[in-house]
């Protein structure tokens, strides 16, 4: 009985350790799409109203994860962008 709950409790941990790579993974690819775009609307001081939307969905599956930092202080500036009508 004693090497059963052992195997079990290394599955677990083996899962868990799975989750955080594939969460740690995606924080980082929403991290990078954030960035990349986040850099490209700021460059040109205006966002769409679909990309904001877009933009925010984006950031709020990050945020939800633990991301933060540099991913959040992006969101606020491209928050500040004025809006232009039509898709980029």
């Amino acid at each position: 009985m004693g090497a059963i709950f052992v195997i079990a409790v290394n599955y677990v941990k083996l899962k868990n350790s799975s989750y955080k790579l594939i969460k740690d993974g995606v924080i980082a690819i929403l991290h990078n799409k954030i960035y990349t775009l986040g850099k490209q609307y700021i460059a040109q001081e205006y966002i769409s109203v679909e990309a904001l939307d877009d933009f925010e969905h984006l950031y709020k599956a990050y945020h939800a994860l633990g991301g933060n930092g540099t991913g959040t202080e992006i969101y606020k500036r491209v928050k500040e962008l004025p809006m232009k009508q039509g898709k980029e």
